[in-house]
């Protein structure tokens, strides 16, 4: 099985997609244009592929014709595309904290990004990737959001000490100066932001050490979902749960699961297997255990893996360990007894 792709929180692409609807675009065009799936918009878990969210940008650029794409939104501050990343940051005592959270929780807005935080005594920097191939407006949008989120956080007019990016110099730098309000640096080895002491002191407006360890543990959980074939691991905790009362239609598992049954299918495409791959393990896995731990008769293992017969276990086992069930619980035995 393969690793998921790397993937953008639906929360974070409608936040470019308010960007581009506000241009006079079309949206939800555009997203489609770019193979990314309308249905996963509306789903809390909705994630999207991180290869397909610089197709939507490199598209919107096009048809816009905007130079400076990834600053449409100039000084607007869009919390709610943090997520659950969000809360924890507000929580937190001050700016220096809460960009710490960020970087621990960064995973629960794209997996394809990496926050590389570096302080010392004359401030903090933030170095961030977003993978390869990225266009330069998504890197502009990224590091723009970051620092309106800081201004709306402790309710200043935040300015970085200064800001880099890899892209090359713009003939019109004044955007970037109204954007950022501090000096702009083109052509750079990577793209970061660096802040003052002074300015990771400040305290949040939102801070709450009460609210902390619940906002922590959410975030924690969302990690855990979003996991590598998170999907996955669901689908194969349903499938144990209900085999006893035989194979579980597929639609049933995607609706427990609150998707479409092409959203499953497209998510565990993603992750590198199938509904009937998962279906399979799970029941391969089961068969060893019961042969190997238990003195269940075959009748009882049958109906325990949701089959409709001894005969379909036979010819289980046979494809997956090349032995009837009864040659491989005395193959198991003997091993024990010699062991």
């Amino acid at each position: 099985m393969t690793n998921a792709k790397p993937t953008v929180s639906a929360a974070w692409v409608k936040g470019i997609l308010e960007m581009i609807g506000a241009l006079g675009l079309e949206p939800l065009s555009l997203l489609e244009e770019a193979g990314l799936p309308l249905d996963e918009l509306d789903d809390p878990d909705g994630r999207f592929d991180s290869a397909a969210v610089s197709r939507l940008w490199s598209l919107a650029a096009q048809q816009s014709g905007h130079p400076h794409l990834g600053l449409a939104l100039e000084g607007a501050a869009k919390p709610a595309c943090f997520g659950a990343a969000l809360h924890v940051m507000m929580s937190s005592p001050n700016l220096d904290a809460a960009l710490r959270r960020m970087a621990q929780y960064l995973p629960i807005i794209s997996s394809a990004a990496t926050l590389e935080l570096a302080f010392d005594s004359q401030g903090g920097s933030l170095t961030l990737a977003l993978g390869e191939a990225v266009p330069g407006e998504r890197y502009d949008f990224a590091l723009l959001m970051l620092t309106n989120l800081c201004r709306w956080m402790t309710g200043r007019e935040l300015r970085p000490q200064s800001v880099e990016l890899a892209h090359a110099r713009p003939a019109n730098l004044l955007p970037y100066l109204a954007a950022f309000g501090c000096p702009c640096h083109f052509g750079a080895a990577r793209y970061r932001l660096c802040f003052s002491q002074a300015d990771l002191r400040l305290a949040l407006m939102t801070g709450n050490p009460l609210l902390t360890e619940l906002h922590e543990r959410f975030a924690d959980e969302r990690l855990a979902r979003l996991g590598d074939a998170r999907t996955t691991r669901r689908v194969r905790e349903l499938v144990l749960a209900c085999l006893a009362e035989g194979e579980p239609a597929r639609g049933d598992v995607a609706r427990t699961l609150c998707m479409s049954e092409r959203t499953l299918h497209r998510r565990l495409q993603d992750e590198g297997t199938s509904y009937v791959q998962l279906v399979d393990a799970v029941r391969r896995e089961q068969a060893a255990h019961y042969l190997d731990q238990t003195s269940l008769c075959f009748t009882e293992i049958s109906y325990r893996l949701g089959f409709a017969s001894q005969g379909t276990l036979f010819r289980a086992c046979k494809r997956w360990f090349n032995v009837s069930p009864g040659r491989y619980r005395e193959r198991h035995r003997a091993a024990l007894e010699s062991g």
